[in-house]
């Protein structure tokens, strides 16, 4: 009678033990801290009153004020403009002529709606790096663009884009200053987590102290691979098969005893 109880322990026991590949990482993940992002970020101090910083400020941060004509297409939009093929040929019309016209109403709404949201377009793909001064006119019919510099263009960037390090939350300052202090020498920069203040607000331009720094993505880390737990579910499934098959045999010595 000993033997049949300790052989269906065992069987128990083991069949609690097979499905932990499933309920082990489902319980690390319920219980760890949440994941960290794909990517670690650096700080690089930059200024407005260098040529190349300027330059490095509108390429990774230019697009808050800016849109490249590449982006106005159903393969980048997906869905956003209504009329992207007459409104991408009207912004284009205007770069190389200075002004254009449509008479689609949908191009004329998302004309609209471009230059409610952007000061500046320009083509990313373009021979040359060259910003224009978007102006949308006539209920969206009439479309002028007109060359800027660089500089102009980083400025409104900065003025407009740029976030002040005193007027974030203390969360989000935390985050700053966890980048900052590992964007020296070697550092391969700060990987936050997920749910970290101001992550979602990368890349960003922040002025700390009357220093300009721009943050991006430094490092970006692959997260496949099999997750510890899961391995640790193996093993234990492997010992509950184990179980399963000694309380098999256990039941079995206690049926021939008898």
């Amino acid at each position: 009678m000993r033997l049949r109880k300790l052989a269906l322990l065992l069987a128990v026991v083991g069949l609690v033990c097979l499905p932990a590949p499933v309920y082990l990482p489902a319980l690390a993940e319920a219980t760890s801290p949440p994941p960290q992002t794909s990517q670690s970020y650096r700080a690089e101090t930059v200024s407005l009153a260098n040529q190349s910083d300027v330059e490095t400020i509108v390429s990774r941060h230019g697009r808050t004020v800016s849109i490249s004509v590449h982006q106005v297409s159903h393969r980048y939009s997906a869905g956003e403009y209504r009329a992207p093929n007459e409104t991408r040929e009207a912004l284009a019309t205007a770069m190389r002529n200075g002004t254009a016209r449509t008479t689609a109403a949908g191009a004329q709404a998302d004309l609209r709606a471009i230059a409610r949201n952007n000061t500046f377009v320009h083509d990313a793909y373009g021979d040359r790096e060259q910003y224009y001064r978007l102006s949308v006119e006539e209920n969206g019919s009439l479309v002028t663009a007109r060359n800027v510099t660089l500089q102009r263009v980083a400025n409104t960037t900065v003025e407009r884009g740029a976030y002040s390090y005193e007027r974030l939350s203390p969360e989000a300052r935390e985050t700053v200053d966890r980048i900052l202090r590992n964007s020296s020498g070697d550092d391969f920069g700060y990987r936050p987590r997920v749910n970290d203040a101001f992550v979602d607000r990368f890349p960003a331009l922040v002025e700390k102290e009357g220093t300009l720094h721009s943050i991006t993505a430094y490092v970006h880390v692959d997260g496949f691979g099999v997750g510890g737990a899961f391995v640790v579910g193996l093993g234990v499934a492997g010992v509950g098969a184990v179980l399963i098959l000694v309380g098999g045999v256990v039941y079995a010595v206690a049926r021939w005893r008898e």
